[in-house]
């Protein structure tokens, strides 16, 4: 892959990791790129490998702040109401799942926890990347050849369709970062108290 493209994913991988709870959706960006470098095995691996190293990079920033900004960081209501869900011996279990989750970056805040609880940054970081390559050896294949199918489908180039793709998710990703979490988690545990499924 162009150097300049490879520069590019890493540049996007780590920026918009480094910020919680929001983030374009770096993988599609690199498929997009791939797409338009030409799709191969080699491609694919190196974009795999990027957007995973780069990814994890941003993670050791957001640690960073948590151990630098201590009290600042636990008024935040997400925050604050993220740490209640991994305290004790499964945060390194939820680490790993919550890295492999796709869409939501909820890893930014494990790892703000960890920096105001002074976790281990390196097996955090180990956990971590292995999470991100098998993120994204599932998402940038299954993302290529399905830019190519729908843009096929729809009359467009794939190439196009990844740019578009991308801007469209990263106004989802604005959107959500300004939603109150806590709120919402309040009001569905309440409908789930209250509502049809008080019996379940």
């Amino acid at each position: 892959m162009n150097l300049y493209y490879i520069i590019i994913i890493f540049a996007i991988s780590v920026g918009t990791n480094a910020i919680p709870f929001f983030g374009t959706p770096y993988t599609l960006v690199a498929s997009t790129l791939v797409i338009k470098s030409g799709i191969n095995l080699i491609n694919i691996i190196e974009a795999i490998a990027v957007t995973a190293i780069g990814a994890a990079i941003a993670k050791v920033f957001m640690y960073a702040v948590g151990y630098g900004v201590e009290k600042r960081i636990k008024t935040n209501k997400n925050i604050s109401f993220f740490m209640k869900l991994v305290k004790g011996k499964p945060f390194y279990i939820a680490l790993f799942i919550l890295a492999l989750l796709p869409l939501v970056p909820l890893d930014d805040f494990a790892f703000l926890v960890g920096g105001t609880a002074k976790a281990p940054l390196f097996r955090m970081f180990k956990i971590t990347i292995g999470a991100k390559i098998i993120k994204s050896s599932i998402e940038i294949p299954i993302e290529v050849f399905g830019l190519i199918k729908v843009a096929e489908a729809i009359g467009v180039s794939a190439f196009e369709l990844g740019i578009i793709s991308s801007i469209s998710f990263t106004v989802l990703f604005i959107i959500a970062y300004k939603l109150d979490w806590e709120e919402i988690y309040e009001k569905a545990k309440k409908y789930l108290n209250f509502g049809p499924f008080k019996s379940l």
